[in-house]
This record gives structure tokens, sequence and C-alpha cells, in this order.
């Protein structure tokens, strides 16, 4: 009799202990990761170091100092499939005012300075600093390459080729894509990513991003799909071209 009571208590306990273990299982999203060949980033750095100025800039290089530029640096998106094949840095500026309102910005983050692009256009500098101006120097768009490098600067969305599943990220997508190119009867779509950028370091979101380019030189978003959650630090932001 009392063997039977105290098999009667011990086993809803157990049970009961069994379904609070079971409920703190989180279940673990199986990624499947479509790879793509890298690209070749060393070009955005040679395309600049053919000019003859990169870095901080000396007084030989007289023309860029005018404009306001006291350094010069690789732009963070890939120059590799442009055409025309323009060398384009960004035109970083020490001072504490711009020395052209219309043309520096200054990005978000611990890195105060002002920025601009700028493009070794037609044998002469300028300063780029519109999707309208990018645009009317390298549009048409006319192949894949092109299409990548193109949607990357009028965007400011990021290539990505080194995707693996980890064990610090909470996955929220099944199948994530690296970066690559489809031509479609519209236009080419590349497959891109963005963070949410907040600045510090937190549990950021990170996102899936399709982009249309047209041959005419337009770019819109097709879809957005939010693919995981990490903690990381962001202290800058990059340097974007204005909608106009």
């Amino acid at each position: 009799m009392l063997k039977n009571c105290l098999m009667g208590l011990i086993t809803p306990i157990f049970l009961l202990a069994s379904c609070q273990h079971l409920s703190d299982i989180t279940p673990t999203l199986t990624v499947v990761v479509f790879d793509y060949p890298p690209l070749d980033w060393s070009v955005n750095a040679e395309r600049i170091k053919e000019t003859g100025c990169v870095g901080v800039l000396q007084e030989s290089c007289s023309e860029l100092i005018a404009l306001g530029c006291d350094e010069i640096s690789p732009p963070r998106f890939y120059t590799g499939g442009l055409m025309p094949s323009y060398a384009i840095g960004e035109c970083i500026h020490q001072g504490n005012n711009p020395p052209n309102p219309a043309y520096f910005k200054k990005p978000a983050g611990l890195d105060s300075r002002y920025r601009s692009y700028i493009v070794f256009y037609e044998d002469d500098y300028r300063l780029v600093i519109k999707r309208t101006e990018f645009r009317e120097i390298f549009a048409p768009v006319e192949s894949a390459d092109e299409a990548l490098s193109y949607a990357m600067a009028m965007t400011s969305l990021t290539a990505d080729f080194n995707i693996a599943p980890n064990a610090n990220r909470e996955y929220l997508a099944g199948v994530i894509e690296e970066t690559h190119v489809e031509e479609t009867p519209a236009g080419y779509v590349v497959h891109l990513f963005d963070s949410d950028h907040r600045m510090g370091c937190d549990t950021h979101e990170f996102f899936a991003v399709r982009v249309l380019v047209t041959q005419s030189g337009e770019v819109s978003e097709l879809s957005r799909e939010k693919i995981y959650t990490s903690y990381a630090c962001f202290d800058f932001d990059g340097l974007t071209l204005d909608q106009e």
C-alpha cells in the first residue's frame, strides 16, 4: 500500500521534471548554405594605387588636396566589375568643417571625419556623393559582374562569400545563398547582405537582400529576409551615396 502511494507520488514529479527539461530545449534550425566563388577585392586597392595617390596624401597629389582630401582609401564596395574601370576611393577630410558641404558627409560612429567619394574620371578627379552622379558615370549596366559592383555602390549593401553555420548565431532562415547574380528579363538580381546598423555592442539582426539592377542603372530592393541574430560590435557606419 505504501509502495503504491509512493509510486503514485513519484510518477507525476518525474513527468513534471521531464516536461520542464524538454521545455528548456530550443530547437536547432538546420541551415543550408549555397556557396559561390568569391571576388578579388585586391582590385580596389590596385586601382587607387595606379593613380599615385593613396593613404595620407603628399604634396604631389595637389588636385585631391584642393578638393579637400587629406587621405584616400579604397571604397567598401567592390569596384572590379564597374565599366568604365575608373579608380574610385573615399576622400577623407581631417578638419572639423567640410570643405564642400554639398559633397562631404559624416557617417555615424566613432570615426567622425568628413568623407566623400572621389572618381578619377576622364583624366580628372571628380567628387561624387549622389546616386544620380554615380549612374551618370557608370550606367548602362551590361554584365553580371558590373551589376554586382554597381548594386553594392548604390545601396551600400555588402557581399558575403564565407557563410558557415555558427553556434553563436540564432538562425531564422533554413536556406542562405551567398552573394551571386542572376540574369533575368527585367535585369540583374543581386544577392547581398545587410545589418540593422545600430552602433555599439549588442545582439544585432542580419538580413539577406535581393536587389534588381536594370540595364539603365536603376536599382530597387526586391526582398529583405531576416536570416539570423548575433552578438556583434559596430563602431562606424560606412559612407553611402545620397538618393539624389
